[in-house]
């Protein structure tokens, strides 16, 4: 990656190549009745929800964890620059907030897809889940998700995880 090309460390992140240009990818994101086709096993997603009578721009979801752990968060998309970027919030009752971005960018024909998420706050109590595998066993469900895209999109992606990092990279087939 070029230097200019270089993305801030998010806390939970993963990017694929998928094999579709980004302006499908995001007519695709921009819909969020679709989110509900790539959303991870363990992400149920409870309820679509509008603002002012239009399109839904948020909801609920709900994230079943190992050890029988849950947590149920509220999402809102907060800005979305056509065709490269897509950035909601994702609030839990107990006071934890994330930032969730989708970001696009063309590569040849392509788009590198990067969904990430940054704590804004924290409980205690996610802190440590976080700390104790949580976040690789997150970025594992947002590879996932990102596979499960490139389907939808009729892309295929091979995984390549990295050991040691929270990040998990994918890249196409030849």
């Amino acid at each position: 990656m070029a230097s200019g090309d270089a993305e801030p460390a998010a806390d939970i992140e993963a990017t694929a190549l998928i094999h579709s240009p980004p302006e499908r990818v995001f007519e695709f994101l921009s819909h969020l009745g679709n989110h509900w086709r790539v959303a991870d096993p363990f992400v149920e997603v409870l309820t679509l929800e509008s603002s002012e009578g239009g399109a839904p721009d948020g909801g609920t979801v709900r994230v079943r964890g190992p050890l029988g752990l849950r947590r149920t968060a509220t999402t809102k998309v907060v800005a979305a620059r056509p065709p490269r970027l897509m950035i909601g919030t994702a609030e839990l009752s107990g006071g934890t907030r994330a930032r969730v971005s989708w970001t696009l960018a063309p590569r040849l024909g392509d788009t590198r897809v990067r969904l990430a998420a940054e704590l804004d706050h924290a409980t205690p109590l996610d802190r440590v889940l976080l700390a104790l595998g949580g976040r690789r066993w997150l970025a594992h469900r947002f590879a996932g998700t990102l596979d499960r895209l490139a389907r939808a999109l009729d892309s295929s992606v091979v995984p390549v995880h990295r050991a040691g990092h929270d990040h998990v990279a994918a890249q196409r087939t030849a």
